[in-house]
């Protein structure tokens, strides 16, 4: 079969990681189980080497984060002002812990289109015991401030999501997770202005606990890999989101362009595996291509 189908037009969505380090230790997460060994902040020159590289292309999407907490990094927000007139939409996701009067003034300034808050569990005690270095009560306040001023300021950006893994007390279920109901009560006063995002926790590659995974995955098609392209802090191309520890680095783009790492080898034979069933480890547990199967982590015991 010809490899010719598995190169793939320059993709839309562009992923950023500003930061992989972060201030909170979450027990489902490899960082805060201290699994993720490529922890750093990208600085100012990685930027703009690889802005260089990117300037002249227009996103439909692009994301300023990939692991950890974003604003950790003190250059966050000239990051997004370079980057915004490159794209159609600009996002982020965020613990909250950071947003104080300043930080909020700078997400409306810079004119933001969507911000992700994470929010764990189905109670706020649960998210302080998932989350832990998080307040619940004080990252809800932060975020409910941002949103008011946000409305006296008559802009409709940005657009809040609350994003709420859960851990379900059946592992294997494939039903939808709900929006738990402490969080539309937190939320009511303001309840118009937020969208909830309830989903179930999946076990990222990495995690202590081996799970089983379906040998076959149930599809073989992932839109990470042909129209999405992951920019770690150090200047590292990794597949998707879903990889935070390195496990497949496609090339780096300090030392390659950014044109030739998106079509090279490692790309081509990945999608391929992909497109033939037979994908990599690192895929083996993402509800992408296993449907809803859920994983568990010792971790989670701690809720129990």
């Amino acid at each position: 079969m010809s490899m010719k189908k598995y190169i793939r037009p320059f993709p839309k969505i562009l992923r950023i990681e500003p930061a992989s380090s972060c201030n909170f230790k979450c027990v489902h997460c490899p960082t805060g189980l201290n699994l993720n060994e490529s922890l750093g902040i990208m600085s100012t020159d990685t930027f703009n080497q690889i802005f260089e590289q990117i300037k002249h292309h227009k996103f439909d999407v692009i994301v300023l984060y990939h692991g950890g907490e974003p604003i950790l990094n003190k250059q966050f927000f000239e990051m997004a002002k370079k980057l915004k007139p490159i794209s159609k939409k600009l996002r982020t996701t965020t613990n909250g812990s950071l947003l104080d009067d300043k930080i909020i003034e700078k997400f409306l300034d810079i004119e933001f289109d969507e911000i992700d808050i994470s929010l764990d569990g189905n109670s706020p005690e649960e998210n302080d015991l998932i989350r832990i270095g998080g307040d619940y009560h004080k990252i809800t306040e932060k975020v409910i401030k941002m949103i008011n001023l946000r409305n006296e300021r008559n802009l409709t950006v940005p657009k809040i999501t609350i994003a709420n893994a859960q851990i379900p007390e059946d592992m294997n279920t494939e039903n939808i997770a709900p929006v738990p109901k402490h969080l539309t009560e937190t939320f009511g006063e303001v309840i118009d202005d937020v969208k909830f995002s309830p989903f179930y926790t999946i076990q990222w590659p990495g995690m202590p606990e081996k799970i089983d995974v379906i040998e076959k995955p149930k599809g073989n098609f992932c839109d990470h890999i042909v129209n999405t392209i992951s920019i770690r802090w150090n200047g590292d191309v990794v597949p998707c989101c879903y990889d935070l520890i390195n496990m497949m680095v496609m090339g780096n783009m300090l030392q390659d362009n950014i044109e030739q790492i998106w079509n090279n080898e490692k790309y081509i034979k990945f999608r391929k595996d992909i497109d033939e069933f037979n994908p990599p480890d690192l895929c083996k547990n993402c509800f992408v291509l296993q449907g809803f199967k859920r994983a568990r982590t010792n971790s989670f015991k701690i809720l129990k």
